[in-house]
């Protein structure tokens, strides 16, 4: 027995969810990823120069920390800015064609049930806002992880 379903059509093609997927996931993943492998560099290369047993030292055993510091955060922040461009990308985009399916009930019909397509998309929506709320939050974060760097010496304490 197999079971029949309406085959109304999606509102976005295959080509389109996989994109925003793409998209989702550079906000949810890869920004938050960024600042956790810049903050493992830092923190373990600084570890490994900064400390010789339990005596810390005054200068790092590298001579060029900063420039590996500077390198790692730099690297960190353009891959974040980008994640999150492209969540953001991906909510302007549902937006948009929120926007666009509403106009075309409003011309249809004045009924007051919103559309499956409708739905859907307000559902995919909700989801790449947070998407780029997230994604740009971490590069926000890693703003102020370089602050730290630039702010503080080397191998001074956190106090």
């Amino acid at each position: 027995m197999h079971a029949s379903f309406s085959a109304e059509k999606s509102a976005l093609t295959l080509s389109e969810q996989r994109r925003l997927a793409f998209c989702a996931a550079a906000g949810f993943f890869f920004a938050p990823g960024a600042w956790l492998l810049q903050v493992i560099v830092s923190e373990t290369l600084s570890a490994q120069a900064c400390d010789a047993g339990s005596v810390p030292r005054v200068r790092p055993v590298y001579p060029h920390l900063h420039a590996w510091l500077y390198g790692t955060s730099i690297a960190a922040i353009a891959i974040a800015a980008v994640c999150g461009a492209l969540a953001v990308h991906g909510f302007v985009f549902l937006a948009r064609k929120q926007k666009a399916i509403k106009a075309q009930g409003a011309e249809r019909d004045a009924s007051e049930t919103p559309s499956r397509a409708l739905e859907e998309v307000s559902r995919k929506r909700f989801v790449a806002l947070c998407s780029a709320l997230i994604g740009c939050g971490f590069v926000v974060g890693l703003v102020f992880t370089v602050l730290a760097e630039v702010f503080l010496g080397s191998c001074s304490q956190w106090h």
